[in-house]
């Protein structure tokens, strides 16, 4: 079996967005826009679309995932109109009342020269008796500890440009409507991180990593080298890991 190989690797930071609007349009399938209604969010504000959210639509024969580029009203909610990517298409263009189920934002690593590593911790309790070993108990959980090192191109995201993964960290500028991928959200802000592996030969599967609910603790950032490196834990014991064909 063929080693990973990281140039057959995605690597995304992914939000905890969900939620869903109801179409309120007779869409065309060269439309890159729709009329929505109906918004839940689990959003700080629950009716405002986030511009980078992804969406998928419950017609049939329509799997596309779309992405907003924009929306109506532009600074606060209800979102009446998104604009998106790609246009709907001749396969599976919605109607109306349609239901849209959003999804999270996300924004794919760099990583050049760079690394990531995960470590998945253990503690045993080896119990004695009268000196000798005897038993073991398993100790507390343990966090993951994360460590990834990216490619340097900005700090922050500038106007029409994409969202760099600074900002994804740290819930700022152009993420500053991110969702918290913790499912408490009165805990510190979190994001998922992603690892997608597409082996290019013969019928290798696809393997999906996930390292959930992650927060970086210490940021170092290398103009030399143009490399952003963070460490950090998730708030899980182990990775989730699937394959998929």
């Amino acid at each position: 079996m063929a080693r990973i190989e990281l140039r057959d690797a995605t690597i995304r930071i992914k939000d905890g967005l969900s939620g869903s609007a109801v179409i309120n349009d007779t869409p065309d399938a060269n439309d890159t826009n729709v009329d929505i209604t109906t918004v839940n969010l689990n959003t700080t504000v629950s009716n405002l679309v986030p511009v980078g959210a992804r969406f998928t639509v419950n017609t049939a024969n329509n799997v596309t995932t779309y992405t907003v580029t924009a929306r109506t009203p532009a600074n606060a909610g209800p979102t009446t109109n998104v604009t998106f990517t790609p246009v709907w298409g001749a396969t599976g263009t919605p109607s109306n009342a349609d239901v849209l189920t959003f999804e999270s934002c996300q924004i794919d690593i760099k990583i050049g020269e760079g690394n990531l590593k995960y470590t998945e911790n253990k503690e045993y309790n080896y119990m004695l008796d009268r000196g000798d070993l005897d038993t073991v108990r398993e100790g507390d959980e343990k966090p993951l500890d994360v460590s990834l090192e990216f490619v340097y191109e900005f700090v922050t995201t500038g106007t029409s440009e994409a969202i760099t993964p600074i900002d994804a960290l740290k819930q700022q500028n152009g993420a500053a409507e991110w969702v918290s991928s913790s499912s408490d959200q009165c805990e510190p802000y979190a994001v998922d991180i992603e690892i997608e592996h597409d082996p290019p030969c013969g019928t290798a599967e696809t393997e999906t990593t996930v390292l959930p609910d992650f927060r970086y603790e210490k940021l170092e950032f290398s103009l030399k080298d143009a490399t952003i490196s963070v460490t950090g834990k998730c708030n899980a014991s182990s990775a989730t890991v699937t394959r998929s064909s």
